[in-house]
């Protein structure tokens, strides 16, 4: 069972009974006075800013420090975060960078090791971790800022009349209240809390591990139209300083679309990305592991070849991919001097990027190839 002893009343009876008047309450009013069209729409409008405000500010700012923030929009971020009714930022940055320094162990406060429910829900029944009493130490730069500071003094005040005040004046307008209270209000707060400790519980059992197998951290794609990118928890787990979780073009992650448009206008600055040789490394390292786990059964003469051949593979598409992002920063800096710059070296420049372009992706299609081939052969 995973509530424990020094139960946290005030929390379980918070999550519980937002939770049974949500679903009990619509049961009751939806057959009796039907649905609004602005009742979902709110609901939904709702949860999609406060989902992207604990991706983007608690997590990706608070947290992880993955850029630095206008003041105007830290406030933003501590004031709608504070809707969430997810703790302060000072606390919930806390408890997620001990969950990444210590992660799948005793002292991670959420770990999956304690089972699926514990880390979804049951922690937050429990007592308080350990770490909370030592905060200073965990978030010494977050304990440095006033308005941090200030919303962790008042965050809960700062949530009522955002969380409910706002839904009921939107329901006032409109003569339905109680039924924007129910939709926008208690569900949306529902919602918040389930989709964000989904991250806790079914990315860390559920999904792939592209990037590494080191701790239970996963990316599941299908949860990616709930979690503004933060879906792409195996990806963070390796590489949390990155402000993008879903790092390819098409991975679905409003939080870093958000971030990138908010750093044109000036209210984001020094975005933190992974160099993309590294990612590359790290997944070329993890293609290998999972073909080898797959070829391990097989007589060693069967496999060995191959799997030496990948090697050799491998470390060719390394140099290639090097090579090819020093040649993209060798022609932007051109491009950005182009005042001490001839335009015949930018075009030299130019040339040798799309030469290195080609190698890099010569070689990423023969090492794609070459490993279905070793888990094709392993099929048959």
């Amino acid at each position: 069972m995973f509530i424990q002893k020094n139960f946290q009343w005030v929390t379980s009876l918070f999550l519980s009974l937002t939770f049974l008047i949500s679903i009990a309450g619509l049961a009751y009013y939806v057959p009796r006075f039907g649905v609004h069209p602005l009742e979902p729409i709110i609901c939904a409008f709702f949860v999609f800013v406060v989902a992207m405000v604990v991706s983007g500010g608690y997590h990706r700012y608070f947290a992880h420090k993955t850029f630095q923030c206008h003041p105007l929009l830290k406030i933003f971020y501590l004031v709608v975060g504070a809707a969430a009714f997810q703790q302060s930022a000072l606390v919930w940055a806390a408890d997620h960078r001990i969950h990444h320094q210590y992660v799948d162990t005793e002292l991670d406060p959420y770990s999956i090791k304690k089972g699926f429910w514990y880390a979804h829900i049951g922690w937050l029944f429990a007592q308080d971790p350990a770490h909370r009493k030592n905060i200073s130490n965990i978030a010494p730069d977050l304990v440095k800022d006033p308005w941090v500071m200030w919303q962790d003094k008042y965050w809960l005040l700062i949530s009522l009349p955002l969380a409910f005040g706002i839904p009921l004046l939107i329901g006032f307008f409109i003569g339905r209240p109680i039924g924007m209270f129910l939709w926008a209000g208690v569900l949306r707060i529902v919602i918040t809390h389930h989709t964000t400790f989904t991250i806790n519980s079914i990315a860390h059992m559920f999904g792939t591990q592209p990037y590494t197998d080191k701790n239970s951290a996963r990316d599941c794609w299908w949860l990616a139209p709930f979690l503004c990118g933060e879906n792409y928890h195996n990806y963070h787990h390796r590489f949390q300083s990155d402000y993008r979780n879903g790092v390819r073009w098409y991975h679905y992650d409003p939080t870093k679309w958000a971030l990138w448009l908010g750093s044109k206008v000036r209210l984001v600055k020094g975005l933190r990305r992974t160099p993309d040789a590294i990612i590359l490394k790290a997944r070329l390292e993890m293609d290998l592991k999972y073909l080898e786990k797959k070829l391990r059964p097989a007589p060693k003469e069967f496999w060995m070849p191959l799997y030496t051949r990948l090697l050799g593979m491998r470390l060719a598409l390394e140099e290639a991919a090097e090579l090819y992002a020093h040649a993209r920063k060798n022609y932007q800096e051109f491009k950005n001097n182009m005042a001490h710059r001839s335009q015949e070296s930018l075009q030299r420049a130019k040339e040798s990027l799309l030469e290195k372009e080609s190698i890099f992706k010569e070689r990423l299609s023969e090492w794609r190839k070459t490993v279905s081939l070793g888990f094709r052969t392993v099929q048959s």
